[in-house]
């Protein structure tokens, strides 16, 4: 734990302090801003109060003194919840803006880490309580340069998988192999681990009325065949052995003969979301460039008016982007303003999915790359980006 960092940014935000509260490992951004492994055991609440200035304080129960022990600063033990709020009310003064894993209205549900019973007890003793969503940001999503050019590498090998995977299907349909979902995903995650790469889940392979369900993953007891004709859906991602490398994320469209039989709504389809797609880059790039701050949910607003504006409201069921860390879906600012009201500022250095698609009933399209944050542009990975529809034969 960097505690000059934690104190700097406290002060830049206004705030008087951060406190933190655990109990069961209810809050794991406590975990990773604090760098408290999150296998470590805990029974009884645990609470850290860094202030933006002085000393930080542990309160933690008589039961597990032990507890929070490689953390900086004094440390004070309760035995009962008497003694847990007296201390409480010493180490919080009145007045002070502190700030929690909490949001307002549940906005952030992926903040919202702190009960309301808490937050009753906390605001008890005259502090003012706003949410950690922004500061916590730069603590649990923003990279360094190593880990942005670990998800480069990754996304440089997932594009040569794919192409190598378009191949080899390309081939077969010309020599009328039988295919079909379940058997793609093997191969494709074959392709995948021989590139290098991990992936804890296998990719998305989804045709037709399939990939109108936009987490549809075929088993070897539910998935159908691919012939000639189809619009196949492919959904990947993985990252590098090392250990806190990020993960790459795309998905392509592809069709499952030459591109004269691509039907013409398919490709117009593909178009409205190629647009999107394009437009939400352009927003953040431009805004960016003009050292303006932009809101995940504001890159979301302007990427789904394109497909309102060409009539498929309701078919875009789905926000436009999500945070990417060693996780695919890391804890950062989502481009959401669907879903959920994430007002959390794009900062430099994080990553994130672009991925607008439209869901018919009889078809799905979807385009997805991956954007690391700069302060005054944006990076696409997984280049080249697709701009139409992949005839595989």
């Amino acid at each position: 734990m960097n505690l000059e960092r934690i104190q700097q940014a406290l002060r830049s935000e206004g705030l008087d302090g951060w406190l933190f509260f655990d109990f069961r490992k209810s809050n794991p951004i406590a975990y990773q801003v604090l760098s408290i492994p999150l296998d470590t055991f805990f029974s009884r609440r645990w609470f850290y109060f860094i202030p933006a200035n002085g000393t930080p304080t542990a309160l933690v129960s008589a039961v597990e003194s032990h507890v929070l022990q490689a953390l900086p600063g004094e440390k004070r033990v309760f035995r009962t919840w008497q003694e847990m709020q007296f201390h409480l009310g010493t180490i919080l003064l009145a007045g002070s803006l502190i700030a929690m894993e909490y949001s307002p209205m549940n906005a952030i549900p992926y903040m919202s880490r702190i009960d309301g019973g808490m937050l009753e007890l906390i605001r008890s003793f005259g502090v003012e309580i706003v949410s950690s969503a922004n500061v916590a940001q730069r603590f649990i999503a923003q990279l360094s340069e190593a880990q942005m050019e670990s998800h480069r590498e990754a996304g440089r090998r997932l594009i040569a998988a794919k192409d190598a995977l378009f191949s080899a299907l390309g081939n077969d349909l010309r020599s009328g192999v039988a295919l079909d979902e379940y058997s793609v995903v093997q191969r494709f995650t074959t392709l995948i681990l021989h590139a290098g790469l991990v992936l804890a889940d296998p990719p998305h392979v989804a045709v037709n009325a399939n990939a109108s369900n936009p987490h549809f993953e075929p088993t070897s007891e539910n998935h159908s065949p691919i012939q000639r004709g189809d619009l196949i859906l492919f959904d990947f991602w993985a990252r590098l052995p090392e250990a806190e490398a990020i993960i790459a994320d795309y998905t392509w469209m592809a069709f499952a003969g030459t591109r004269d039989e691509i039907p013409a709504h398919q490709r117009e389809v593909f178009e409205i979301v190629r647009r999107a797609r394009d437009t939400g880059i352009a927003f953040l790039r431009d805004q960016l460039a003009a050292g303006q701050s932009v809101e995940g949910r504001q890159v979301d607003d302007v990427t789904r008016a394109v497909i309102i504006d060409a009539g498929y409201t309701d078919y875009f069921i789905h926000r436009t982007g999500h945070n990417i860390g060693t996780v695919i879906h890391g804890n950062g600012a989502n481009l959401d303003n669907f879903e959920t009201q994430d007002s959390r500022i794009l900062l430099p250095a994080t990553c994130c999915s672009m991925e607008p698609g439209i869901y018919l009933p009889e078809f799905g399209i979807r385009s997805e790359v991956n954007l690391l944050v700069h302060e005054h542009d944006v990076e696409v990975t997984g280049t080249p980006v697709q701009e139409e529809i992949v005839a595989l034969m």
